[in-house]
């Protein structure tokens, strides 16, 4: 299982978490592997966070929520 780790915010328009999230999906996506994302929801809510997920071909598996950020568990769709 691949781990991204969105909590950082990266200087830069590239740094933003949701269009960092989108490249790393694209790379993640060619392993065809289940993937935890850990993300800040001030930074990417959940409905955003979905719906990426689902245009990258992902179904939300677990979603578990910490102190002052989301995990996110998905699987490619078969």
């Amino acid at each position: 299982m691949d781990v991204i780790d969105l909590r950082v915010r990266e200087p830069g328009c590239t740094g933003h978490p949701i269009v960092r999230l989108n490249t790393l999906l694209r790379e993640v996506k060619a392993r065809d592997q289940d993937i935890k994302i850990i993300v800040n929801p001030e930074d990417i809510p959940f409905k955003a966070l979905k719906l990426t997920l689902k245009k990258h071909g992902y179904e939300i598996i677990s979603v578990k929520e910490k102190e002052s950020y989301l995990e996110v568990e998905a699987s490619p769709k078969r």
